[in-house]
């Protein structure tokens, strides 16, 4: 299936690889670390990484004891993975798929993840549907993706201004992917998980002055990449520095502390 999300291709990804694996995964690793203690999984459990990324949540899963393989459709994210497995020495299976067409064989695992990746599927519940092909009867899933949020946050601000250029972008203003407990809920059961439970947690970021806010968007998020890619170096210099004033405006040059809330969608498969 085709989408018009410009997140659901690995272009702008693969753009951010190497600054999102040094800036932006240690951040979302307290994420992944609350999904694997909420998978419950036992010590040599098979586990399926989807949408892995650098493989925030697949070192944490391997340092557990866990037989790890993960999957990305962006090949910068795998290579990095592939560059930090190699170094640590950690032995994580790693593949270049899409999450909606699993390459394994069916009750291949004990558990299945993925954080904050299947929620920008072009079809979340064949993607769904694809974790609960691959988990063992009885296997957990657990899908983590961005709580909706209420006001005029500095992120809604930034994705408002992108979406002026990216219209389709699905951030900002209006209900993120699985933003709304009861999405998460809704779509876990129709794709055929039983015992679904969400749970809503929030991580509070390092604080950052506004300005060092928005170079950390700039070098490390997809979408802003994508945005600056798109627009060239003479209208990105205009667009940044509107976007700058914006943010001093609403928030003042200091900044401070950060908070990100996220629904951690827990499904099992039926025996």
């Amino acid at each position: 299936m085709t989408s018009s999300n410009p997140l659901s291709s690995p272009v702008p990804w693969d753009l951010v690889a190497s600054e999102y694996a040094a800036e932006v995964a240690p951040v979302f690793a307290w994420f992944a670390q609350q999904a694997i203690d909420l998978a419950l999984l036992s010590p040599g459990a098979r586990v399926l990484d989807v949408a892995a990324g650098p493989g925030t949540l697949s070192f944490l899963a391997a340092r557990t004891g866990a037989r790890v393989t993960a999957i990305d459709f962006s090949p910068a994210m795998i290579e990095k993975l592939r560059e930090r497995a190699f170094a640590d020495r950690v032995a994580i299976e790693s593949h270049v798929g899409d999450g909606q067409a699993l390459p394994f064989a069916d009750a291949s695992f004990d558990g299945a993840f993925s954080m904050f990746g299947l929620m920008f599927f072009p079809d979340r519940i064949l993607g769904l549907r694809e974790l609960l092909r691959m988990l063992v009867p009885g296997g957990v899933a657990v899908v983590s993706s961005w709580a909706s949020e209420d006001g005029d946050t500095w992120r809604n601000l930034i994705w408002d201004a992108v979406r002026e250029h990216l219209p389709n972008l699905p951030l900002g203003g209006s209900t993120p992917p699985l933003g709304n407990v009861d999405d998460c809920r809704r779509e876990m059961t129709a794709a055929g998980f039983e015992s679904v439970e969400i749970h809503e947690v929030t991580h509070t970021l390092p604080t950052m002055t506004t300005r060092q806010a928005w170079a950390w968007m700039v070098r490390a998020t997809a979408p802003v990449a994508l945005l600056r890619q798109k627009l060239g170096p003479m209208k990105w210099a205009g667009f940044e520095i509107c976007v700058l004033a914006r943010l001093i405006e609403a928030f003042g040059e200091k900044g401070g502390s950060m908070q990100r809330k996220a629904n951690l969608s827990v499904g099992r498969k039926p025996r």
